[in-house]
């Protein structure tokens, strides 16, 4: 009786840690994919962003739920960033040709770059992602 009590808590316990565990084969931001330009993908509504800074220069990739690139042209994002002595900067992307939205920044930030960034078409909002990357 002791071991079956111990063999079934066991099975529960491993039960537990799988289902907390990600799935084979799963970027470790959640995705089934790899990001094709080297920054972090998140999803906003029904749309995926990838968010990439090197430098100075922040780009934000978009690409629909086929992983198809979407048009930026009627896209704006406005990015919430964390800067270098927990300032609070904002940070307006605007197309900037086939799918990629962009920006500079002129402010340093401490160790990686994050971002809590909203997504619209025109005036309507698309969703909010948080962003927390290295910069390249």
């Amino acid at each position: 009786m002791v071991s079956s009590s111990r063999a079934g808590l066991a099975g529960a316990l491993l039960c537990l840690a799988l289902a907390g565990a990600p799935a084979a084969g799963t970027a470790k931001d959640g995705h089934a994919h790899s990001a094709p330009n080297g920054g972090q993908i998140q999803q906003i509504g029904s749309l995926e962003g990838e968010l990439l800074v090197k430098g100075s220069d922040v780009m934000l990739f978009l690409v629909d739920e086929k992983e198809q690139k979407v048009e930026a042209s009627p896209y704006a994002a406005t990015a919430s960033v964390l800067a270098k002595g927990n300032q609070q900067k904002t940070v307006e992307l605007k197309p900037a040709g086939d799918n990629k939205l962009a920006a500079k920044i002129d402010f340093p930030v401490d160790g990686k770059f994050r971002a809590s960034l909203t997504l619209k078409k025109g005036p309507a909002e698309i969703g909010k992602a948080r962003y927390n990357l290295d910069t390249k």
